[in-house]
């Protein structure tokens, strides 16, 4: 009896460290952030340019850019939806306030471009909830109207803008940390909250596990579907305007390499693309990581056709991946 109890206990023992183990192995989150590090070192070894921090302090502001279009990608996708329409909200955004801004004002240009991208969103989430639309087909719907609307608005030439405070936002730094790269963290840290300590957040995981079971049990679909596509739409909407303070200027196309990248960077965090699965934390490595991976591409002298290639290509491998994960858990 005694030996037994010693054995029981040694078991115990044992299957603590397992435990451990097994949870670092299976935070994808924590994978983003090893595999970024091991390139931002291959980099630094293997090309020039990569260290120093002025090096350092530009690939984290560029990133800042799609890490905000990124955050509000997760948001839909922990919930087995998609956004194909960011690209084309994050023209919007930009368009709309260097637009308004020549005859109402900057701050006026501000939030309006805001308030345009967050009905974005909500009309959306509308389409997918009352309409029963898959999100793929409202969202790259919605994206084709904004695009159309666009080209009546601005007759094809969309105006430039210069704005104190989105300037600001976007070259100023504050301790040598680009300001871009403050917001695009705070952000993060709110989205933390929303997506994984908020009664909202848990209702996203519900539905990305299991719709069906989730409005049996109650989930308040709509609501829940409602706050992360207007959040998701807002965000790139913020990303358009930090784009325009970046560049001073506005195009109808500034936001189509954010469609793509968006979601790769998602996937690359390690969240599941269908969904229930992963951590925001894991789309800030992501964004991180896609952004060196394409310096690094065009370090190595690599052309554009290849650098998509590339980066498709390793998109499609995480996909099998996940998708093998999925089917054997």
């Amino acid at each position: 009896m005694t030996q037994a109890v010693q054995d029981s206990d040694v078991r115990a023992d044992n299957a603590g460290p397992r435990r451990s183990f097994d949870g670092l192995r299976g935070n994808r989150a924590l994978w983003a952030f090893g595999v970024l590090a091991l390139t931002w070192v291959a980099a630094i070894l293997f090309a020039r340019g990569f260290d120093s921090l002025a090096s350092v302090r530009y690939l984290v502001q560029t990133a800042s850019f799609l890490g905000i279009v990124a955050v509000g990608q997760t948001l839909v996708v922990m919930m087995s939806g998609i956004d194909l329409s960011v690209s084309a909200v994050v023209a919007l955004s930009a368009v709309v306030c260097a637009q308004v801004a020549a005859g109402s004002g900057s701050t006026v240009a501000v939030l309006v471009a805001l308030a345009v991208s967050a009905l974005v969103g909500v009309v959306n989430a509308a389409g997918i909830v009352w309409l029963r639309l898959p999100p793929m087909v409202m969202t790259l719907a919605s994206a084709t109207v904004i695009s159309g609307a666009l080209l009546i608005y601005t007759n094809g030439s969309p105006k430039s803008a210069s704005i104190p405070l989105l300037d600001a936002l976007a070259n100023g730094s504050v301790a040598g940390i680009p300001l871009a790269t403050v917001l695009w963290l705070g952000i993060a840290a709110v989205a933390v909250w929303l997506l994984h300590l908020s009664r909202l957040g848990g209702y996203a995981f519900a539905l990305g596990t299991s719709e069906p079971a989730s409005r049996a049990s109650g989930v308040p679909v709509p609501v829940t579907t409602l706050v992360m596509y207007a959040a998701c739409a807002l965000l790139a909407g913020v990303a358009g305007l930090v784009l325009l303070g970046f560049t001073g200027t506005s195009s109808l196309t500034m936001g189509n390499p954010y469609q793509l990248l968006s979601i790769a960077a998602v996937v690359l965090g390690g969240t599941s693309i269908l969904g229930g699965r992963g951590h925001l934390l894991g789309t800030v490595a992501g964004a991180l990581l896609l952004t060196l991976l394409t310096a690094l591409l065009v370090a190595w002298n690599l052309g554009e056709g290849l650098r998509q290639v590339t980066l498709g290509l390793l998109i499609i491998v995480l996909l099998l991946v996940y998708a093998r994960e999925r089917r054997t858990s």
